[in-house]
């Protein structure tokens, strides 16, 4: 299980390593806590 879990955890950083695709998803793909903010989507 600990192999398999490290596995994984290396994949996933090594997927979501791009910064600027991870904006983009934290602002359109995943869930947030917040409302949607104009002033606060910087690109």
């Amino acid at each position: 299980m600990g192999n398999q879990m490290k596995k994984t955890k290396k994949q996933k950083k090594n997927i979501s390593h791009n910064p600027q695709v991870e904006s983009v998803k934290a602002c359109f793909g995943e869930p947030k806590a917040k409302p949607y903010d104009p002033t606060d989507f910087k690109i």
